[in-house]
């Protein structure tokens, strides 16, 4: 990589040229990644090409970008996690929709992202699969960038992984790197976890933002490529978390000038019992809302099943049948249900089966109990994402609307039963 200065408009840019002593594969890889940066010229969130070699056809010896500050440099004194976050959710953007064409970059690093034209652009796809080619493959013994980025599935010599869920795993750990700037250029290794004292995001800002991000960090890094969230979905989740706390930028402290500390978390054992942790607070807000708007009381309700009264979910869900009993997630359940009011009661309920769903259920006359009205259930979301909390409080705004605004017409449940007409 070259600068240079074009004459004829004296622009500033750089120019990536073949070396001489570059044969084989990777010199094949070289043509298709100028093929390719030429080909999308133009694309949003893709540092564009100003000019290519075009002497000798399908294998050019250089192309030429502007020159552009790489992206970790933008982040000012004031900056904080959120800038971080917006600008990797734009990359994110642009990694979904080359993910769904079939190409990925595959050497995703704070060294290969940039600002450029006032928004963060992808370069260097010089070891990315593209799509409908495997010459974008690595082969055997050659390196495929830094360690502490790379996804384990692609951390094999040999490996003919084309990348499908290793581009979110890099992003999610130049993420952490680039909202940590006093910490070193290399992220910790391995799966993110909330509750380890190197993953801490707890100096970024107060309260529960910064652990809501790290749960995303930590479905977006999971060792298992299948585990992980794909790019689509890590996109959605970071867009829903500053839809969440973006209008708040004074909670969050600046990158830079300050020290990064660091401290335990919570002492969750494994991720079932973090799964059922976090799902439990966010559920209780919502069923005390529902509480206070049935009975006066937000304290009105109580938690946990108890069968020995009646207890039990009356509508029909669909559930894929697991067991000679039908489906019994693997989970379990979590179970809130108000205080009797007026004959009826709502019943708050999480199915916990790796994901999670949530189902609502309004009942009448119990016990034994009758079923009133039913929500739910509720798209099956990973726990602890932002998008979770989306859709359960969603469903608490239905059962709220429900009962402020009672369907014209419809029967309570404390009214008489309609008698027969008069002869």
């Amino acid at each position: 990589m070259r600068k240079a200065t074009e004459v004829s408009s004296g622009r500033a840019g750089v120019v990536k040229h073949l070396p001489s002593n570059v044969y084989g594969a990777r010199r094949q890889r070289f043509y298709q990644e100028a093929l390719y940066m030429h080909q999308m010229n133009g694309t949003p969130g893709i540092l564009p090409v100003w000019d290519i070699d075009d002497a000798h056809g399908s294998e050019p010896r250089w192309f030429a970008m502007p020159r552009a500050q790489l992206l970790e440099k933008a982040f000012g004194d004031t900056s904080t996690v959120l800038d971080v976050v917006t600008s990797v959710a734009t990359v994110a953007q642009t990694l979904a929709a080359l993910a769904e064409d079939g190409t990925f970059h595959r050497d995703i690093k704070p060294a290969n992202l940039f600002w450029y034209d006032q928004a963060p652009v992808l370069a260097d796809f010089g070891i990315a699969a593209f799509a409908k080619s495997s010459a974008g493959l690595t082969r055997v013994g050659e390196k495929l960038g830094p360690a502490n980025f790379i996804a384990p599935e692609m951390r094999s010599a040999d490996s003919r992984d084309r990348g499908e869920r290793a581009d979110v795993y890099s992003l999610a750990k130049t993420l952490f790197v680039l909202a940590h700037p006093n910490r070193g250029p290399y992220p910790p290794d391995g799966t993110h976890r909330v509750d380890a004292e190197e993953f801490s995001l707890w100096a970024l800002g107060r309260g529960n933002a910064t652990l809501a991000l790290g749960h995303v960090l930590e479905a977006a890094t999971q060792f298992q490529a299948r585990d992980r969230l794909t790019m689509d979905d890590f996109h959605a989740e970071l867009r829903a978390w500053l839809d969440r706390h973006a209008s708040d930028a004074a909670r969050f402290s600046p990158l830079k000038g300050r020290r990064v500390g660091r401290r335990w978390g919570p002492d969750l054992l494994d991720r079932h019992r973090r799964d059922a942790e976090a799902t439990r607070a966010m559920m209780l807000p919502c069923i005390r809302r529902i509480a206070e708007v049935l009975t006066g009381d937000a304290s009105a309700w109580s938690e946990g099943i108890d069968h020995n009264s009646g207890d039990a979910t009356l509508g029909e869900y669909s559930w894929t049948p697991n067991s000679e009993d039908g489906f019994v997630p693997d989970g379990g359940t979590l179970w809130m249900a108000t205080a009797l009011h007026q004959g009826r009661r709502i019943v708050l309920e999480a199915v916990l089966d790796q994901d999670v769903c949530f189902l609502a259920e309004a009942q009448r006359s119990g016990p034994p109990w009758a079923l009133d009205q039913q929500w739910g259930h509720t798209p099956w979301h990973r726990s602890r994402m932002p998008r979770t909390l989306d859709q359960l409080q969603h469903l608490t705004d239905e059962v709220v609307t429900w009962l402020t605004h009672p369907v014209p017409g419809a029967r309570d449940a404390t009214d008489p039963e309609p008698t027969a007409a008069p002869a």
